[in-house]
C-alpha cells in the first residue's frame, strides 16, 4: 500500500477545497466587477446582456460544491455569502418587473423558493437564517438537519453587511466575491463601510434614523455589547463623535423605545438609475 505523508494529504485536501471555491469566486467576481456601480446599485441590464454566462457558471459551481470540502468557518461563510448574493442577482433577472420587494409582495418569490446549494435544496431564508445565523426554525418550519453541516461554528454579525437582498437599503455588494483567505479583513471592511454610511445611521433633523437590520438582527449584533456601541466602534471617528450621545451604551430595545429614533428600510430594488 502506498503511504503519503500527512502534510501532503492535508495540502491536497485544502487545495481541493480552495479550487472548488475558486470556481464560484472567479465568475462571480467578473459579474460583480462588471455590474456593481459606485453608488452600490446594480446594472441588471448589463448583467443580462454581458455577464449572464458568468452568473450561470457561478450558480452551477454553487450547486455542485462538495460540502465536505468546506472545513473552516471562513470557507463556509465565504461560500454561503457568495451563494446568496449570486442567487439574489438571478432572482432579479427572473423578475424584470420587480421594483419594490415589499410593495409587490415578492419576499416569497425571492427568498422562500428552493435553490441548489452544495448539493442540497434550500431557500435563501434557510441559507441566511438557518445556516449562517444558526437558527433552528425558519418561517415557522424546522431547518432540515442536512443543512447543519454547512453552518459556521458561530454567528458573525458582519455578514449583515455582506449579504445583499437587492434592496436599496441593503449594504451594497462588493466589487468582487468573498474569499476565505481574506474573509475576516473583507467582512470588517464591509461592515465599517456600511456603519459609516447613511444606510446604517443618519440624522433627519433631531430624529435618528437607523437601518432596520440593527432591529431585526439585534441578537446577532448584541452577543458581546449593545448595538449602539457596535455601530460607534465601526464608524469613522468624526461620524461617531456626532452620534455618540445618541448611541453609546444603547441596546436595540432601548432604541426601539426612544421616540426620537426610527428604524427604516427601503425595499426598492437596487437597479441602476
Amino acid at each position: 500500500m502506498i503511504r503519503f505523508p500527512l502534510v501532503a494529504v492535508l495540502v491536497l485536501l485544502l487545495s481541493g477545497a480552495a479550487a472548488s471555491q475558486a470556481s464560484v469566486e472567479a465568475p462571480l467576481t467578473r459579474v460583480l466587477a462588471g455590474v456593481v456601480q459606485s453608488d452600490g446599485r446594480v446594472d441588471y441590464a448589463r448583467l443580462a446582456s454581458l455577464h449572464r454566462a458568468d452568473l450561470d457558471a457561478a450558480l452551477a459551481a454553487v450547486a455542485s460544491q462538495d460540502p465536505a470540502a468546506l472545513r473552516s468557518d471562513a470557507q463556509k461563510t465565504a461560500f454561503l455569502v457568495n451563494a446568496y448574493n449570486a442567487h439574489v442577482l438571478a432572482r432579479v433577472l427572473a423578475s424584470p418587473r420587480a421594483t419594490n420587494l415589499e410593495r409587490q409582495d415578492l419576499f416569497g418569490a425571492f427568498f422562500r423558493q428552493p435553490v441548489a446549494v452544495a448539493g442540497l435544496r434550500m431557500t435563501l431564508d434557510q441559507l441566511e437564517h438557518g445556516v449562517l445565523r444558526r437558527q433552528s426554525r425558519v418561517n415557522g418550519a424546522a431547518v432540515p438537519a442536512a443543512l447543519g453541516r454547512l453552518r459556521p461554528s458561530r454567528v458573525d454579525y458582519r455578514i449583515h453587511a455582506a449579504l445583499n437582498c437587492a434592496a436599496v437599503s441593503c449594504p451594497p455588494l462588493a466589487g468582487r466575491a468573498f474569499r476565505a483567505s481574506s474573509l475576516d479583513a473583507d467582512l470588517d471592511a464591509r461592515f465599517r463601510a456600511f456603519a459609516g454610511s447613511a444606510r446604517a445611521a443618519r440624522l433627519d433633523g433631531r430624529r435618528l434614523v437607523l437601518s432596520s437590520l440593527f432591529d431585526w438582527f439585534a441578537d446577532d449584533f448584541e452577543a458581546a455589547r449593545p448595538v449602539g456601541d457596535v455601530l460607534l466602534a465601526a464608524m469613522p471617528a468624526s461620524r461617531a463623535s456626532s452620534l455618540r450621545s445618541r448611541l453609546a451604551g444603547k441596546t436595540a430595545a432601548q432604541l426601539r423605545r426612544d421616540r426620537t429614533v426610527t428604524f427604516a428600510y427601503d425595499w426598492t430594488v437596487n437597479r441602476a438609475r
